[in-house]
């Protein structure tokens, strides 16, 4: 072991630093003998690398000696390399996630078979019709999103957030209406959606009949709601219930990538629900 001494002259007492000096007189002329009588005096073998008094006099044997402490690296507070390590390895940015939102609103108000919802039951082709299509997918896709926590609720926000964004384009379109006119009814639109979700969350928690029951209410009744005493076809009542159903089976597989990173969906075909009807 080599130990390497060094001398702090305001550390030192009288006696130590005249036991220095001798011992640094002697090493100059007889190093190589004095070297056993320095391993005496510090209990531990050591190597002359040269003794000044100048400096000080503290010997540790390797034993004792720390390593220093490592200090963790932190970057500024305010710092372009922080706020770009933040942004790359804090998740998926709520930038994208809103952005998908909106990407998966197109899925839900136009690539639903939207003239074979309306052949299919029998519906109005109207603003309100494409709006209640356009809604129960929604309500699909949001249950789906919110498995995925606060991602999931961004995401969903989002989705609802472009649903009235799209709701006012197509008013726009449509109608030449005062905008207090057109904000007013968009307003019972959302007044109408919220009370929906309560509905068809009430009917999924349910069996087929309280599915049924959720959907006539909503979509069949809603549909024609100036017409009075109407009698649910019990055969396309069915048929949107098999149509949910399977539908809600199929997002709950679809990995969350596919719904926050790269959004895609394939929506169940309603012929799938004719074939299930079929064979009960």
């Amino acid at each position: 072991q080599t130990c390497l001494i060094h001398f702090i002259k305001r550390n030192m007492n009288t006696f130590i630093l005249s036991t220095a000096r001798l011992l640094n007189r002697e090493l100059r002329t007889k190093a190589y003998e004095s070297k056993p009588l320095l391993q005496k005096v510090i209990g531990a073998p050591v190597s002359y690398h040269g003794i000044h008094t100048s400096s000080l006099l503290y010997c540790k044997v390797p034993s004792e000696i720390k390593p220093p402490e490592k200090k963790q690296v932190e970057l500024a507070d305010d710092s372009f390399m922080k706020r770009l390590y933040k942004k790359v390895f804090s998740g998926v940015p709520k930038s994208k996630l809103k952005a998908t939102g909106y990407i998966l609103l197109t899925y839900c108000s136009q690539q639903q078979s939207l003239e074979h919802f309306f052949k299919t039951f029998d519906m109005p082709d109207t603003f309100y019709s494409w709006f209640l299509v356009t809604e129960l997918h929604v309500w699909m896709l949001s249950c789906r999103l919110m498995h995925e926590e606060e991602y999931g609720r961004i995401t969903r926000n989002s989705m609802v957030e472009a649903l009235w964004k799209d709701c006012e384009m197509r008013a726009k379109s449509l109608a030449d209406i005062p905008s207090s006119l057109r904000s007013k009814q968009i307003l019972s639109l959302s007044e109408e959606f919220q009370a929906a979700l309560f509905i068809y969350d009430e009917g999924i928690l349910g069996g087929d009949k309280e599915l049924a029951n959720a959907l006539w209410r909503r979509f069949f009744l809603c549909m024609r709601e100036q017409e009075e005493n109407q009698v649910p076809d019990m055969e396309k009542v069915a048929l949107l219930v098999n149509y949910v159903r399977a539908t809600m089976k199929m997002l709950d597989n679809t990995d969350a990538a596919s719904l926050l990173i790269r959004p895609s969906i394939q929506w169940v075909p309603l012929e799938t629900s004719f074939h299930a009807i079929a064979n009960e």
